[in-house]
């Protein structure tokens, strides 16, 4: 006779679930050692800044998303492919020194792992490796005799200006009296500290992108230099003289394009006493979650599609310490509130409010220094271009 043996079911179902938690343990185990834990996705999204300018890439700085991977892998890592069991016991025997106590400590502590090895031979090189580091270059240091020469490069690591900065502009008195211009000479300083800033792709005149780097380019025909151009032009059209330099400030180095914008400035206030007015043209850009469209950055003036500009100004309170030499920001303030006030009675809805923020953008060289956004990423070179004509008659009309 043939027995037949009961299993019961409440059996069956623990044997069921000790085999998943049993397989679910050992698959995370492998992937936390492997380096590759699971990612949960992104928590939430931030949608209060959408629309706030200089936010191109993640609300997260590089610097502290590079910190939060390497201290909290099994939150922060990206997804990667995992790879299989040989690579990971290569990477074990042979990528890593299993002599070195480090290489054991890092898996619970796997930020150590990471910690960047200095030169120990001069300070020189001390300063540059930290500067290197992804980020941290663009934050102020407290005041002292050395400038960091990074600081303002990166403008979304910049912040909204302080309550009490904020009490103080709505204090700011505008009087109505033209600007004067005074000496023999160019009058006004075009320059650009971001040269290879571009625009919205048109498709009947396309450009090359920077390698990697949308919304930039390389050639200059095709960037705020463009518009810088334009400007120019305009204002001369105007009897104003100006003086358009046009040297490229990010060349090799972004991280010190405010460095090397400075230093042209102090070069052609040297050459040309005559400079009253400094304006650094830039162009707008959005975090690529903003539900901002092409038409909410645009104005129709006489029938054509017109790209709207901002005036930027810097209070210099920087992120810890500020600048060891500060803008004198409110009479800066003066000219964009100035500016912005004559650009919305000639043409409503052209400019945007003013808007500050806690860099300095080499405004200390004058109290007639200010930055201008023309167009953003979400309007094309064409719009932008347009709309210099209207900002060089506005400027016409507040100076003399």
């Amino acid at each position: 006779m043939i027995r037949f043996k009961v299993v019961r079911v409440s059996t069956l179902v623990y044997i069921l679930i000790i085999t998943v938690l049993l397989a679910a343990v050992l698959f995370l185990s492998w992937r936390l050692l492997s380096g590759n834990p699971v990612s949960f996705g992104q928590a939430y999204q931030n949608s209060e800044n959408e629309d706030k300018p200089w936010m191109e890439s993640d609300d997260v700085h590089p610097a502290y998303r590079f910190m939060l991977a390497a201290g909290f892998p099994a939150v922060a890592a990206e997804d990667k492919s995992a790879g299989g069991m040989l690579s990971l016991l290569w990477n074990l025997a042979i990528k890593r020194n299993i002599q070195n106590p480090k290489t054991f400590i890092a898996y619970p502590m796997p930020y150590l792992e990471y910690a960047p090895e200095l030169p120990d031979n001069d300070m020189n090189e001390v300063v540059e490796a930290a500067s290197g580091t992804p980020g941290r270059g663009n934050a102020d240091r407290p005041a002292s005799p050395i400038e960091i020469s990074s600081a303002d490069s990166n403008e979304e690591s910049m912040q909204e200006v302080s309550d009490e900065i904020k009490i103080q502009i709505k204090h700011i008195q505008v009087d109505e009296s033209p600007i004067e211009m005074k000496g023999e000479g160019p009058k006004i300083l075009i320059y650009h500290s971001h040269t290879r800033e571009a625009y919205r792709q048109n498709p009947e005149d396309p450009y090359a992108e920077a390698s990697a780097e949308a919304f930039r380019t390389d050639d200059m025909n095709y960037s705020v230099v463009r518009i810088g151009t334009a400007l120019a032009k305009a204002l001369s059209d105007r009897g104003i003289a100006v003086l358009h330099d046009k040297t490229n400030h990010e060349a090799g180095n972004y991280n010190a394009s405010y460095a090397k914008s400075l230093e042209t400035l102090k070069k052609r206030m040297a050459e040309y006493d005559s400079l009253n007015m400094f304006i650094d043209i830039h162009r707008n850009a959005y975090d690529k979650r903003s539900r901002k469209k092409s038409d909410d950055d645009v104005v129709i003036i006489n029938g054509e599609r017109v790209a709207r500009v901002m005036v930027v100004i810097g209070t210099g309170e920087g992120i810890m310490g500020g600048f060891s030499e500060k803008p004198n920001w409110k009479e800066n303030a003066k000219l964009a509130i100035k500016l912005t006030n004559k650009l919305n009675e000639l043409y409503p809805g052209l400019a945007r409010d003013v808007y500050y923020k806690t860099g300095r953008y080499n405004q200390h060289v004058s109290t007639n220094a200010i930055l201008i956004e023309v167009g953003s990423t979400l309007t094309t070179l064409e719009e932008a271009e347009r709309a210099c004509i209207y900002l060089a008659e506005a400027i016409s009309q507040i100076v003399e």
